[in-house]
């Protein structure tokens, strides 16, 4: 894994414009970055935030060369990557010496493509197949995100080689945020570990970037930017287990933490399954096939199957419900991240709190942290008042008990009565990436 820091020096970037504006202020920063591990530096002079002005190519060079210059006088040898899709600042940043280009409309202009091929250097390819100014007007649903955000990179890779370049110069970025609506953004991300392994084979290696992004703020309910550095580690160091080379980010000390972390002894975890919708049981059995997938974790044990009440809105189908114990190396975080992002593979919608689900996924424990953010709270707040969840816990986990010392009990468990129970689902069994034929005939328990 090579680690990517983010050099912004622009005024109006979404996550710190104008704190690196100064070229001194720049170089400065760049050179923390590097003393914190970053093994290369993306020097970028033009935001593409949303709603973002675009920028002339003179006013680009005056804002990047400068920084450029300065880390190489610093003394800095590693790579250094210019953020730009203008020919004319890719050109005279090389000169100056940077070693990498970081297109991220893709080398979409063959003028581009043919100065890439000319200077022989690592280049990478960002999916955003609109034009840049149109890019953050109009979010395209996509059928398959991971399967087409593949195919666009792969021909743009082809066009590259086609005007000259190595293959072995060449790295794909999905473009994690870009183009993409919030659903579409965790099923790529939820996909990433079938999207590396299909770029391996056809030669290329991956790079990514999704530090600070709106679809982290939302997905925690994080609303400062920088405030995101520790989700944005978790999830990259997710990335990394899914097999992602580069990893691009704005605060390499955090990532660095996050990479240490990982390496540690597995963390223990539970997660609460339930479904009342789309054949029940087959949507349960599609969960744990995703769990087993899920990077860096493993499948320890599944409880038994139970049906209850609805609890909460009882105007619904009874719910059929589990509970399974994982090992991991993924962050708390980062493992809730997934499974938010495997709701959205199995097309949960919701249409009200507490409704009908086709799944859902809820993180009950994770070792003995305790978490407290607007859309993650750990150990789960609810876990203790629903039966449905309560007994297949105890079922596999005994003595469970809170990081307070205080035991769970069945007989504080008031909401979701069981009504049936069944031995344990195995999960289903289907290539994975495809989705499951949810009208095949509800398998025997």
């Amino acid at each position: 894994m090579r680690s990517v820091g983010i050099v912004n020096v622009t005024p109006d970037s979404f996550s710190d414009g104008g704190r690196y504006f100064s070229s001194e202020k720049a170089i400065a920063h760049g050179l923390d970055l590097v003393y914190a591990g970053a093994d290369v530096l993306d020097v970028g002079g033009e935001s593409t935030r949303p709603g973002a002005q675009g920028l002339a190519p003179d006013e680009e060079c005056a804002r990047v060369l400068p920084v450029i210059r300065g880390l190489r006088a610093a003394g800095f040898g590693g790579d250094i990557s210019i953020d730009t899709y203008h020919v004319d600042v890719a050109r005279k940043a090389l000169a100056t010496g940077a070693t990498v280009l970081n297109d991220v409309t893709g080398f979409q202009d063959p003028l581009m493509r043919a100065m890439a091929a000319e200077a022989q250097c690592d280049c990478v390819i960002m999916h955003m197949p609109q034009a840049i100014a149109d890019v953050h007007k109009r979010v395209p649903s996509f059928t398959n995100v991971t399967a087409e955000v593949g195919d666009w990179l792969l021909v743009q890779a082809h066009l590259l080689e086609e005007s000259g370049l190595a293959r072995e110069h060449i790295l794909l970025d999905p473009g994690f945020g870009f183009g993409k609506s919030y659903d579409d953004t965790l099923r790529l991300f939820e996909g990433m570990p079938a999207f590396c392994a299909r770029m391996k084979r056809e030669g290329y290696r991956v790079y990514a970037g999704i530090s600070r992004k709106r679809f982290v703020g939302k997905l925690f309910g994080i609303d400062d930017t920088r405030e995101r550095d520790e989700a944005t580690a978790q999830l990259s160091v997710a990335l990394a287990e899914s097999g992602v080379e580069h990893l691009r980010v704005h605060d390499i000390a955090a990532l660095q933490a996050a990479v240490c972390y990982s390496q540690k002894a597995a963390h223990r975890a539970y997660i609460a399954l339930g479904s009342n919708q789309d054949d029940p049981v087959i949507q349960l059995r599609l969960a744990l096939r995703h769990l087993t997938q899920l990077p860096a974790t493993s499948l320890e044990c599944v409880a038994s199957t139970y049906v209850s009440e609805p609890a909460y809105d009882t105007n619904q189908a009874p719910f059929y419900n589990t509970v399974v114990q994982v090992e991991t190396h993924l962050g708390p975080l980062a493992l809730f991240a997934e499974l938010q992002a495997l709701e959205r593979v199995q097309h949960r919608v919701k249409t009200r709190i507490n409704g009908p689900r086709s799944i859902d996924l809820d993180l009950l424990a994770y070792d003995d942290e305790v978490i407290n953010l607007p859309h993650l709270t750990v150990p789960h707040p609810r876990m203790a008042e629903r039966a449905f969840v309560v007994q297949p816990l105890l079922d596999i986990a005994p003595q469970f008990c809170f990081s307070t010392g205080q035991q769970l009990s069945r007989e504080a468990a008031r909401l979701g009565a069981i009504m049936n129970s069944y031995p344990p689902l195995e999960p289903a069994v289907m290539p994975f990436g495809v989705d499951a034929n949810l009208s095949a005939a509800n398998p025997a328990f």
